[in-house]
């Protein structure tokens, strides 16, 4: 069984983006793209799947700017 979460880290920028497998699925299915929310660059690179969003989150920190919950640090590799 596959994981509810998936998260992608964009080639250009370097920043994650975590999305519900299932939608990206349904997307790529409908001859769409998946692209970068930071950048718009198409060039994702796939990473961890799992159903626990923590355990996503632990991979990188976080931290909460004006009530949003941003990436700390820029993401990079």
């Amino acid at each position: 069984m596959e994981g509810y979460y998936t998260s992608y880290s964009c080639k250009y920028c370097n920043k994650e983006i975590i999305l519900i497998t299932e939608e990206v699925k349904r997307t790529l299915a409908s001859g769409k793209y998946v692209s970068c929310s930071h950048c718009g660059c198409k060039k994702l690179k796939s990473g961890i799947t799992t159903d626990d969003l923590r355990k996503l989150m632990s991979e990188r920190s976080y931290r909460r700017h004006n009530g949003a919950i941003v990436q700390k640090g820029g993401g990079s590799m």
